[in-house]
């Protein structure tokens, strides 16, 4: 099929060819068609699919016909895949070289009176996270009468005639403490919308939703959702439902003890930097203090990294995908802020430094390689610690991993100036006091949640 059989007008058609996409995806040519028609939509696909443009496409195109102001509200849980989806929209709405329409990011980090007076201009997509928008609406009022001078300004805006909302990386707004962000926000949209749900798995959250969307659409008298999902997954007799890892992707795990984890990482690091000079790596942590400890340690082994992890102030975030994306710099440290819906085209190799403690946030991490049929490799390193973590991935996603050959001389000579590093780090972590930063943060973070009960 192509886009054209799909619905899709000729002047994004030649917006897409510019950009060499010439053939649809499988989730594309499955959801596209019902997008446009109306239909609410549950899409369960691997990353690297091509989700994003599933739903901007139809969007962008509705659009051309009239322009509303926030039309569509996309939801997204991190201020990084806000940023990703943005540009994206930006770059998918040039209609014969001019913008046709507004695209507003609404992250934290930011003004929130300025967001405000932003919102009330009218944008036609909005995209946002849950808790900077749903502070929105709870503030809106009262932000409005802050001072004359925001007075002069019409601060009104509402999402009572948005007409599309998307959940991106639903699984993970449905089930990681957005609840009550969500409910704010889900109040003052209007009952009768179109819904589209995208996850990379079908989680527990996810069916509970599908179920109450087919309920809401028999007593409204409507159709009810389309649950879209890869023929390979139809296909199978496995009860992993949307967890399964793509084929281009080789898997491998490599087991060791403890101690010796940052030395296995580190020859791991420097081997592949050296053979494939055009590469990128993405090493994930369980913990923003991990994340923070091995980017200090492998400074300290002259080895140049970026770091992404929560405690980072924003400005330092999108620095380091900036110089990331780039190639500036071809390491990324960084916790499960990563995993979700970041595209990295270039991240030919995936190490997890821990197993992590849920499967599905496995599958998420490794999805940052092997995207849009292209190869990948994802290592996870496992103590002797971690062998259940490591075996309930394996459950989870219906494959064994393979174990990694490695040189374990090499990997020795290295262990006491590793080791050596690694205290140097953590001195160096002490001295700027990173727990006590975190508990502080945790506490505004607490006092702000208490506030708004």
């Amino acid at each position: 099929m192509n886009f054209q059989s799909l619905g899709v007008c000729s002047e994004i058609i030649e917006l897409l060819k510019d950009k060499g996409i010439t053939k649809p995806t499988e989730v594309q040519n499955g959801c596209i068609p019902s997008i446009i028609e109306g239909l609410d939509v549950v899409a369960c696909a691997q990353t690297g699919s091509g989700k994003t443009a599933t739903f901007l496409i139809p969007i962008i195109q509705s659009l051309m016909t009239e322009l509303k102001p926030i039309y569509a509200l996309i939801i997204t849980p991190t201020r990084e895949l806000a940023h990703q989806i943005g540009e994206q929209a930006a770059g998918l709405n040039l209609i014969q070289g001019a913008s046709l329409c507004n695209v507003m990011i609404i992250t934290g980090g930011r003004s929130i009176v300025q967001q405000g007076i932003d919102l009330a201009r009218g944008p036609h997509i909005v995209v946002a996270t849950p808790g900077r928008l749903a502070d929105l609406l709870r503030t809106q009022q009262a932000s409005a009468q802050l001072s004359e001078d925001t007075q002069e300004h019409n601060t009104e805006w509402t999402l009572s005639r948005t007409r599309v909302l998307v959940l991106d990386e639903a699984d993970r707004l449905l089930e990681d403490n957005f609840g009550v962000d969500l409910s704010v926000i889900m109040s003052t949209l209007p009952k009768r919308r179109q819904t589209l749900l995208f996850s990379a798995t079908f989680s527990d959250a996810v069916r509970t939703a599908v179920e109450s969307s087919r309920a809401s659409a028999l007593e409204q008298n409507r159709r009810a959702p389309l649950l879209w999902q890869p023929l390979d997954v139809l296909n199978s007799s496995s009860n992993t439902i949307g967890a399964s890892t793509v084929d281009t992707l080789s898997q491998f795990y490599l087991l060791m003890r403890p101690e010796h984890k940052e030395a296995f990482l580190v020859h791991t690091v420097d081997q592949f930097l050296t053979e494939n000079p055009c590469s990128l790596i993405i090493i994930f942590t369980n913990k923003c203090k991990w994340c923070h400890l091995i980017g200090l340690m492998m400074s300290t082994l002259g080895m140049k990294t970026v770091l992404l992890h929560s405690a980072m102030p924003q400005r330092e975030r999108i620095s380091s995908l900036t110089l990331f994306r780039s190639s500036q710099v071809r390491v990324l440290l960084a916790t499960d802020l990563a995993s979700r819906g970041l595209d990295f085209p270039t991240v030919d190799i995936v190490i997890n430094h821990n197993v992590p403690i849920r499967p599905k946030d496995y599958v998420h991490r490794v999805g940052r390689t092997a995207r849009a049929g292209k190869a990948g490799l994802a290592l996870t390193l496992c103590d002797l610690f971690e062998i259940k973590r490591l075996r309930a991935i394996q459950d989870f996603i219906g494959k064994e991993l393979t174990a990694f050959d490695v040189n374990e001389k090499k990997v020795a000579k290295i262990i006491t100036e590793v080791s050596m590093a690694r205290r140097d780090a953590e001195r160096k972590l002490d001295q700027i006091r990173f727990d006590e930063k975190r508990e502080i943060n945790k506490a505004k973070k607490i006092m702000k949640a208490a506030s708004s009960v």
